[in-house]
């Protein structure tokens, strides 16, 4: 059973862990809370509320809001970073593999718009040295999409004047905000914005020869 991420050294070694389901019934109703109220409206009175307990029995948890608001975070971030990850081992090109994570990470996106949202909004308010220890000194979400476009480049598929990382920076810009326009059941569906906006990027990014040879198929 894994240790909270959040959950400082300096309690005993000998303490009992918490059990996987209550630590993930808890996480679910912070990311909620954080959500509704903003990570400075929140207390933790207001999540133990929502679970019905008493809130010095969060402690048995975590030390501190900000310790929870840092597993919330973290949570968010690796599972979207599994999820970009395994979309760029497909088979296929760099371009193919690239339109690949690109519809993975919006379908996600699309799927999981209140976790996104706290990610988005509130990671600021951790420490700088908490947030490179979620994201890593190389921002290894953005460095996903910087690898295949660099990977484009050395193949001849991609613009030779693009910057590798400006080009990731712009494509996750674009596909980060789907989160404050998708409404489920509205007229789009994750797979079509997915899908449209990886078309979109690549033709943004792709040369003119790798362009007329994709239309050609």
């Amino acid at each position: 059973m894994r240790q909270p991420a959040g959950r400082s050294a300096r309690r005993s070694g000998g303490e009992r862990k918490p059990r996987e389901e209550r630590w993930a019934e808890l996480i679910e109703v912070a990311t909620q809370v954080f959500y509704e109220k903003g990570y400075d409206g929140a207390s933790l009175q207001d999540i133990a509320d929502r679970l019905g307990m008493l809130k010095g029995s969060l402690y048995y948890y975590i030390q501190s809001k900000e310790d929870l608001l840092f597993d919330v975070i973290s949570a968010v971030h690796k599972e979207g970073l599994a999820v970009v990850r395994s979309r760029a081992e497909v088979p296929g090109g760099p371009l193919e593999r690239l339109e690949s994570v690109i519809r993975g990470h919006v379908e996600h996106t699309c799927r999981n718009l209140v976790p996104t949202a706290v990610f988005l909004h509130e990671l600021s308010a951790l420490p700088p040295e908490r947030r490179e220890e979620i994201l890593g000194s190389e921002h290894a979400y953005q460095g996903v999409f910087r690898d295949l476009v660099e990977q484009g480049q050395a193949d001849g598929l991609v613009r030779a004047d693009l910057d590798p990382r400006l080009a990731a920076l712009s494509i996750l810009g674009s596909t980060n905000w789907v989160y404050r326009w998708f409404r489920p059941g509205g007229t789009f569906t994750p797979e079509q914005i997915g899908a449209e906006m990886a078309e979109m990027a690549i033709r943004g990014i792709a040369t003119e020869e790798t362009l007329a040879a994709r239309a050609s198929r």
